[in-house]
């Protein structure tokens, strides 16, 4: 590993350094006034500081990069610094062990805002988080195209919803989904690590937690919502293959487990935007690749409701979003409404817990935020919380955006 990083990175920069300062050695001796080049060498260095920073600033999502993984600060160095002094940054950074998340034993204390445990009959909580996933899209928002037949159907039911106005928290999945599953803020992710998870927190009522999982769980992107997934009685990965999820749950509810607490982590609508098949081609013939992702994720999720249906058991499901898309673009913006714009669907065999449970979390300006999805789960899994700092909470809309700032999200464009 040195030996290939010194012939590819060391030696060439070494070599041009050399060559360099031979050449302001040649040049010195030809001046006459050794102070203007001093001068020329400390405005250059500091000309040079200044672009990084203002690179750092304008690089969409690199600050949240940054501070996620100290070693993308390295990689930037090396590929923005001129000389040996960036390739020296890159190998000092790129040694550092970010072992913030190594330590996945169960947190003994809960947040503030949950002060008891009350009686609830709810024995199966499923989570279904979809990925990059714009409502607008979505035909049973209104889209023309027929992209979501069964979902259309499957919460147009009684005690089922389709909600209005939602928004993500953050255009980032590892932030949406670690503020989703944690009392992780916009203004501070202390809480990730000191205080119980939702997961924790279900295992503390008595139910049993599973993770089912396309995407990674480690890494730059997955780490920190991989945080909280390992502290799981049982995850399981598809690499990618949303359509394995539905056979995992068939798995997941043949066991003994009296109460569950399921979450479904689906690849859905990510860049490429290839996770389509024939089926959704000859569906939707005139469809962008976008919309057949939001097509075949239809047929997911009507699979997974073909699983719970069998079972004949009681449930409470939401179906949401990480975040929004803008499409063809992307997402992790600085800018652009349409990350942030999500699908919230509700459906539950309890009565106590029907729609309108779920449209007691929407703010005075109309919207159901992210952050409300947190205590949304926490009182299906049984906690009371405090009236006083869910009120804050609700009415304090903001989001994180892709470079750390805290915003209103009536101030996004």
């Amino acid at each position: 590993m040195l030996g290939s990083l010194f012939l590819k990175l060391i030696l060439p920069s070494l070599i041009f350094t050399a060559f360099l300062f031979y050449l302001i050695t040649i040049i010195k001796k030809n001046l006459a006034n050794t102070s203007l080049l001093l001068y020329s060498v400390l405005s250059f260095t500091t000309l040079s500081i200044i672009l990084v920073i203002i690179d750092i600033k304008d690089e969409n999502r690199l600050i949240s990069d940054i501070k996620e993984d100290k070693k993308q600060l390295g990689i930037f160095f090396h590929d923005k610094v001129p000389l040996i002094f960036g390739d020296a940054v890159y190998l000092l950074i790129s040694s550092y062990d970010n072992n913030k998340y190594a330590n996945i034993a169960e947190i003994e204390k809960f947040n503030h805002a949950i002060v008891a445990k009350k009686d609830n009959d709810n024995k199966n909580i499923i989570l279904i988080m979809g990925e990059a996933s714009l409502y607008s899209r979505y035909s049973a928002y209104g889209y023309h195209f027929d992209t979501t037949p069964h979902m259309t159907k499957l919460f147009s039911t009684s005690n089922s919803c389709i909600v209005n106005n939602a928004h993500s928290s953050s255009p980032i999945t590892r932030d949406s989904l670690s503020m989703t599953l944690a009392f992780h803020t916009p203004e501070n992710e202390d809480n990730l690590f000191n205080n119980k998870s939702i997961i924790e927190m279900a295992k503390a009522n008595g139910y049993k937690t599973y993770w089912l999982g396309s995407q990674e769980i480690q890494g730059l992107h997955g780490s920190k919502y991989g945080f909280i997934a390992q502290k799981s009685n049982d995850l399981k990965l598809t690499d990618y293959n949303d359509n394995k999820l539905a056979n995992l749950l068939v798995k997941v509810l043949s066991d003994n487990a009296q109460k569950r607490f399921i979450i479904i982590h689906l690849y859905g609508n990510h860049l490429p935007y290839n996770n389509y098949d024939e089926i959704d081609k000859k569906a939707l013939p005139n469809a962008e690749n976008y919309d057949l992702t939001i097509h075949h994720t239809d047929r997911i999720i009507n699979d997974i409701f073909k699983v719970i249906n069998e079972k004949k058991i009681d449930f409470n499901l939401i179906y949401t979003a990480d975040h929004g898309e803008i499409v063809n673009v992307g997402h992790g913006l600085e800018k652009g409404r349409e990350q942030y714009l999500i699908l919230f669907m509700y459906k539950s065999t309890n009565n106590r817990f029907n729609c309108d449970f779920i449209e007691s979390f929407r703010n005075k300006d109309g919207y159901l935020s992210g952050l409300m999805n947190k205590y949304i789960l926490s009182e299906l899994l049984g906690y009371e919380i405090d009236k006083n700092i869910l009120r804050n909470e609700r009415e304090y809309d903001r989001i994180l955006t892709a470079n750390e700032n805290i915003l209103p999200f009536s101030l996004m464009e």
